[in-house]
């Protein structure tokens, strides 16, 4: 059977600016067990392997093993798309802290010369561990070497671990380095896990203590009912599509429009009870801004939680708490001039 490439327009750099020196590679695995790969790689790279769902700071030490072995390179990140969760349990809540867009932009930043994408199929996913290591990362890639966590499952029904890579790559020819579990300053396990239910709990200190950054949603402004210009309060929609659904509720924010400056304002993330909502979106109210930007892409930032979603007695009640909590986050930035 042959195999046709990965719609590789999706990982263009369209949204997030120029790539920079980031090459992208894409690697599946066909009906019968072969590896193809759209693009290529040269030998002997470096190689960062995992999933890296939001690129949190134990994610950041895992690269820093291939980063740090050497200064001259290349140095490679392989990980998997979909997320190995989506693939076996698909009908799970969202759970995702990041798009495939900035986890390039990440990767690109911390000077990562090639991203492999691997296409986690029913394929891939029958893989033996040790195929894995053979026809993946010796044959296909020829690494030097693979830096891992502690955590990492590989191969068929995730049999094969950490210590199996380390087994794999000296009967291979590659190395392996296996990173510990890492803990925070006040020993807050560094791991997408731990972000996601800081998220759920709206305590988005915890959470950008992991991340080493505020947590950001990317999405494509969407039409909406237009109700928040009828209150003078007019609003940018973004469906939250695959990402982890924090606590609902009022943020403050900032938000940038296509790679544009960061601009100050307030968000809520929630089902709207007050007009009837069901569908879950990310709605921001910016500061000073009164253009009609559909179609355009977003990046909001997660700053601070103001408080949770509620249900009002009408649209006058609603504006008032707006204007209440627009006030609430401009006393916030003052705050922290």
């Amino acid at each position: 059977m042959k195999i046709q490439p990965l719609d590789h327009q999706r990982y263009h750099w369209t949204v997030l600016g120029d790539p920079g020196n980031l090459e992208v590679v894409e690697l599946w695995v066909d009906d019968g067990g072969e590896v193809g790969m759209f693009g290529e790689i040269p030998p002997g790279t470096f190689a960062s392997i995992g999933s890296f769902d939001g690129v949190h700071l134990g994610h950041v030490m895992v690269l820093d093993q291939a980063l740090n072995r050497t200064v001259v390179g290349p140095h490679t990140v392989i990980f998997f798309d979909p997320h190995p969760h989506s693939f076996f349990r698909p009908d799970d809540p969202p759970f995702r802290l990041s798009r495939i867009q900035q986890q390039m932009q990440m990767f690109e930043g911390l000077e990562m010369d090639y991203a492999v994408i691997v296409k986690f199929d029913a394929n891939l996913s029958r893989m033996s561990p040790e195929d894995f290591a053979r026809k993946v990362l010796k044959e296909a890639l020829d690494v030097a070497f693979v830096g891992c966590g502690f955590d990492f499952n590989f191969g068929a029904r995730g049999a094969g671990k950490a210590g199996d890579l380390k087994a794999y790559g000296e009967k291979y020819g590659f190395e392996v380095a296996v990173l510990p579990c890492q803990t925070g300053p006040d020993g807050e396990k560094l791991s997408s896990t731990a972000v996601r239910e800081a998220l759920r709990a709206g305590d988005l200190a915890a959470a950008q203590a992991i991340l080493g950054r505020p947590w950001i949603v990317l999405g494509e402004v969407t039409d909406g009912a237009r109700l928040g210009r009828t209150i003078g309060f007019p609003t940018l929609n973004i469906e939250l599509g695959p990402y982890v659904r924090p606590q609902y509720g009022i943020y403050v924010t900032e938000t940038r429009l296509n790679g544009g400056p960061w601009i100050r304002g307030v968000s809520n993330i929630g089902i709207r009870p007050t007009v009837g909502g069901e569908v879950e979106l990310l709605e921001t109210y910016l500061f000073d801004f009164d253009e009609q930007v559909y179609g355009a892409f977003a990046e909001t930032a997660l700053l601070h939680y103001i408080r949770p979603e509620a249900k009002f007695d009408g649209l006058d009640a609603l504006k008032a708490e707006i204007a209440r909590d627009v006030e609430r986050a401009k006393a916030w930035f003052a705050a922290k001039l």
